[in-house]
């Protein structure tokens, strides 16, 4: 550019414009996220001296991000209560999803009293102050969609959001009745497991949890594999009944254990696998509503 063109008043934001010349298109400097399991995270959380707070399962240096996440859109944490005492939190986030490990306690948010027990789930609303108190030792895991919040920079306002949750409890007896019934279906051809999905009030017509969160329960027959598949949306996957199961991600083996939660990243093709002596159960996470809203939602199988 010539020293003409460079000088008056638009000289400092002419010399601020960058360009990229895209030989391969739409190739951007990037990380990918990773296939991960968080042994070491969970081993604190279960310690039985564990200290009442909140351990990260944070990537973001592997992801390139200046704030904490799991995965691009999503950020787990476990939360560990000692008995008698409590944690209070207040996320930036669509909502925030809980599964409580072990413990049994209640949780003050919105105004009502929820109390729970172990394999018991719940969602709560973002931007809201939620405190949970500990009968028992606890452990949970809670996962959010703060990292949206942070790469775009702005403050959840509970108020304005038309699509807010009201906090929602989906007991463990009225789990497994839904699995059930899901597992009795005449025609599961076109299901990519035995599972079901959670919904709340204001998101049941989204078929989710919160505008960007899709939360649910998977199972498996010992001796069963999983059929080979692949979806736009990472996935979290809590191991409940984990014993002799394991997971093939883009050709990686990944062993489940009680308690760790493992990533699956989106495009890759996996499988799950039991050859242990129970029906394996997991809590799974997905930003799949988010893909929903951007149209860019894909599915297929891979074998």
């Amino acid at each position: 550019m010539s020293e003409a063109a460079l000088s008056g008043d638009s000289a400092p934001a002419a010399r601020r414009a960058l360009f990229h010349h895209p030989v391969q298109a739409f190739k951007r400097p990037i990380p990918p996220v990773p296939v991960h399991a968080f042994a070491d995270e969970c081993a604190r959380a279960l310690a039985a001296d564990a200290p009442t707070g909140l351990i990260a399962l944070d990537l973001s240096a592997t992801l390139d991000l200046p704030w904490p996440a799991t995965t691009p859109t999503l950020l787990a944490r476990y939360l560990v209560i000692r008995a008698g005492e409590s944690f209070t939190h207040a996320f930036e986030a669509s909502g925030a999803v809980c599964y409580v490990i072990r413990g049994e306690g209640e949780t003050r948010c919105d105004g009502e009293r929820i109390g729970w027990r172990e394999r018991d789930a719940m969602a709560l609303p973002g931007g809201c102050e939620s405190e949970h108190r500990a009968a028992a030792h606890t452990v949970m895991l809670i996962v959010t969609d703060e990292p949206l919040a942070a790469y775009e920079q702005s403050r959840f306002a509970p108020e304005a959001d038309v699509w807010r949750i009201r906090p929602t409890l989906y007991l463990r007896e009225v789990v497994q009745e839904e699995l059930a019934a899901m597992r009795a279906e005449d025609d599961l051809s076109q299901a990519a497991g035995k599972a079901i999905v959670l919904m709340t009030e204001a998101m049941q017509h989204r078929k989710c949890v919160t505008r960007n969160l899709s939360v649910g329960f998977n199972t498996l027959e010992p001796g069963d594999d999983q059929r080979p598949h692949a979806h736009s949306a990472a996935a979290l996957t809590l191991g409940i009944e984990a014993e002799g199961v394991y997971s093939m991600v883009d050709g990686q083996q990944v062993d489940w254990a009680h308690g760790l939660l493992a990533v699956t990243p989106p495009g890759a093709v996996h499988s799950h696998h039991n050859r242990g002596p129970r029906t394996m159960f997991s809590f799974v996470v997905q930003d799949s509503p988010l893909h929903a809203q951007l149209r860019t939602s894909h599915f297929s199988y891979a074998d």
